[in-house]
């Protein structure tokens, strides 16, 4: 069964509130204050893009929840972040965030290459832009050795 233009905004919804999250959980728990000032950034930004991504959804039928296997898949992360944060490890911390984020390219990638309504298609084409982006600065963020 094919998924429809509802499960995929709703899917991007997910990845957006999960990143905020996780993203605000990381910026708590980190030492380095760019590091930090780089996740708040993110965490907001996904707020953000869920915010703008939530009407389009409900015109279509309003939010419903996303299949059992997205949901493994992000409360695996999940538990990857928390377990680098118990070791207040900032570069455990950088590493999972990076992940996190290749997983919201690799979702942002999929949903624009599907049937996206028409009015909702620039919006997710620009935030994929910016998690493309943020992707890449993380990706060259330097830690201080230790």
């Amino acid at each position: 069964m094919g998924r429809t233009e509802r499960d995929i905004l709703n899917g991007l919804i997910e990845i957006c509130r999960d990143g905020a999250r996780g993203f605000q959980l990381a910026a708590d728990h980190v030492s380095d204050p760019e590091l930090k000032r780089l996740f708040a950034e993110a965490a907001g930004q996904r707020d953000l893009f869920a915010a703008e991504l939530l009407p389009f959804a409900q015109r279509l039928g309003g939010e419903s929840d996303t299949d059992g296997t997205a949901r493994g898949k992000l409360h695996r992360g999940w538990m990857m972040l928390k377990d680098a944060i118990s070791r207040h490890d900032d570069r455990l911390v950088l590493e999972e965030a990076l992940r996190g984020e290749a997983a919201a390219v690799r979702v942002y990638a999929e949903a624009i290459t599907n049937l996206l309504p028409p009015n909702a298609r620039p919006v997710v084409e620009k935030q994929y832009e910016q998690v493309r982006r943020g992707l890449a600065e993380l990706s060259e963020f330097a830690l201080p050795c230790a």
